[in-house]
């Protein structure tokens, strides 16, 4: 009520307010009946309604600019946003009903294997791709196929994060290798890429297994997190933004190459930033439009809400385009050793040729990122939103819920977390049946590897039998615990 208020304060037109208040409502709704963070579909509801409308408004209201200002259709906007978030509770509400209470991969991992394991995923998930590689071509199915499904880093440092929690009494949160694998993420696979996800995705790994265990940070640590964020939103954001303008898009130069642009960058980074806001200002209006009055950095990419808006316009002017979307992520799953010539279609440059005829037109790789709502009404309009949207949302729910259960109760669904964090917002609902296929293909193979093979490569690692250093008192974790077997044999 209070935002309501705000907007139309700032002249915010009343049905566009109105449908705010309604969509964070029917939001909050459907979060609750999920079950919250715990679940996948409350994961998925938080993520989707917070990075796709709820920041991006309150943003906009704290910068005192009415809500519906540079936009095209806002009209629709807001209509499409309350058919989306009223079909999400729908399912939700239907997938609990559906779902197993006890997720299929709950319960397999056990504390004395936590702390090989974690070495073990942190080791092979670093050197795995570099072992491919001496096959040369022969191992260029196995290299794509490994790298959809590699997570390893990721899950070692999330097992490792648990095991030192626990094992410390609360103490401490993190060791050597945690730190070392957080780092090589960092730097390798967001740093020296430009990827803002890969510079993000060790720290929330951490962040995530930390919060699920109710672990308390001291005061340095605290002073620590916010100082980290202030530099990622003031100077690496920018960073990767600038730095990516430098590669060739349909070529890979290389790390050595993707360094020596990196380094200078890094070394001035206030002149970096500097200069990528200046090359803002002087581009001319891009075809998906600005939400705000000015260009905000980061802010600019927690809202959904401008892409969106011109991709529902130029539906309502007579461009919808169809299922095939759909049918492509189906196909899709088909394992590329079985289809060798299977084609990679990016919708979203095509989408962005649709709403910009004058893009480029040999552009087929830049990424361009749509919210579920956005995609489901250009294919299909409302048929899209209020029917496709909720089936695919309900088979995703049931699947994963099913597989994982509370995502609290193993290292794997805190994974799931980061991963849902990234595509509910903008991988579109063919996002969706990527996570349900490839996506659960991913979280399975992390398990087997986890409780099968990795304990075993800790031990070659660490030496046979080491379950790291003594333990102190244990916490009361909030992420379940599997008993040992008892008596003896």
């Amino acid at each position: 009520m209070a935002l309501y208020i705000v907007q139309r304060l700032e002249g915010t037109a009343p049905y566009f307010a109105a449908g705010c208040f309604l969509f964070i409502l029917i939001a909050t709704l459907a979060f609750n009946t999920a079950g919250g963070l715990t679940r996948i579909s409350g994961a998925y509801v938080f993520f989707y309604s917070m990075l796709v409308v709820i920041v991006g408004l309150c943003y906009k209201a704290f910068l005192g600019e009415p809500a519906d200002s540079h936009l095209l259709d806002p009209r629709t906007d807001i209509e499409a946003y309350l058919g989306s978030i009223g079909t999400l509770y729908v399912a939700v509400f239907a997938s609990r009903r559906l779902s197993r209470k006890t997720g299929l991969l709950e319960h397999v991992l056990k504390d004395s294997q936590m702390y090989r394991a974690s070495i073990g995923c942190m080791v092979f998930g670093a050197l795995a791709s570099s072992i491919i590689a001496l096959f040369g071509t022969s191992g260029e199915f196995l290299q794509t196929a490994f790298a959809q499904i590699n997570y390893l880093i990721p899950l070692g440092i999330i097992i490792g994060v648990i095991h030192e929690v626990r094992q410390s009494g609360g103490k401490r949160s993190v060791n050597p290798f945690i730190v070392g694998a957080i780092l090589y993420f960092f730097v390798f696979f967001g740093i020296a890429t430009f990827s803002k996800q890969g510079m993000l995705t060790p720290i929330m790994c951490w962040l995530i297994a930390v919060a699920a265990l109710g672990y308390r940070l001291s005061k340095l640590q605290l002073a620590g997190c916010l100082f980290g964020t202030f530099v990622i939103f003031h100077y690496l954001v920018p960073y990767a933004q600038y730095g990516r303008s430098f590669l060739d898009s349909d070529t890979d130069p290389g790390i050595s190459a993707r360094m020596a642009i990196a380094l200078p960058l890094l070394e001035h980074p206030e002149q970096t930033r500097q200069t990528y806001f200046s090359l803002q200002t002087e581009l001319p209006p891009g075809p998906l439009g600005e939400y705000y009055d000015s260009p905000q950095g980061f802010w600019d990419r927690l809202q959904f809400i401008s892409v969106d808006d011109a991709l529902i316009n130029i539906t309502d002017q007579g461009k919808v385009f169809g299922l095939w979307p759909l049918e492509v992520q189906v196909l899709n799953t088909v394992p590329h050793i079985f289809w060798p010539d299977k084609p990679a279609i990016n919708f979203g440059i095509l989408f962005v040729h649709e709403i910009d005829p004058v893009a480029n037109p040999y552009d087929t790789t830049t990424g361009i990122s749509f919210s579920p709502t956005s995609e489901s009404y250009h294919m299909a309009r409302w048929t899209g939103v209020l029917i496709i949207e909720p089936l695919v949302w309900l088979a995703f729910f049931v699947v994963w819920d099913s597989l994982l259960g509370k995502l609290n109760s193993t290292p794997w669904g805190l994974i799931a977390l980061v991963l849902v964090a990234h595509i509910a917002p903008e991988g579109g609902i063919t996002g969706d049946i990527h996570l349900m296929t490839f996506g659960s293909e991913t979280l399975i193979f992390c398990a087997l590897f986890t409780v099968w093979v990795a304990p075993a490569l800790g031990d070659m690692v660490i030496g046979p039998g080491k379950t790291g250093r003594g333990a102190g008192m244990p916490v009361q974790p909030r992420l379940a615990t599997v008993p040992e077997e008892s008596g003896g044999r």
